[in-house]
């Protein structure tokens, strides 16, 4: 993905928080080893990055991650949207 796709997203996360700022940031993938695997590769990209939650599904085959991150910009969290479509066996995020 491209940054030129997230052109509204930019101007949404402008007119809705102060930069720098802590941002929220949530998704959902299967509750499998290459998930994990992937999370993992994921969280060394971000400095700043904090897991502030981790919840599985009730039948566990799903796992929910919660994190703050330090953005000092809209492009920051644009950055970080992008490199979390990356993530493989990624099904939604918040």
């Amino acid at each position: 993905m491209s940054a030129d796709l997230f052109g509204k997203f930019r101007i949404l996360l402008n007119q809705n928080h102060q930069f720098p700022c802590v941002y929220l940031h949530k998704f959902i993938g299967k509750n499998s080893p290459i998930f994990l695997q992937s999370v993992n590769d994921f969280e060394v990209k971000f400095i700043g990055l904090i897991r502030t939650k981790e919840r599985q599904s009730s039948s566990g085959a799903h796992l929910s991650l919660t994190y703050e991150y330090t953005a000092a910009s809209a492009d920051d969290v644009i950055q970080l949207s992008i490199e979390t479509h990356k993530i493989n066996d990624l099904i939604y995020i918040l």
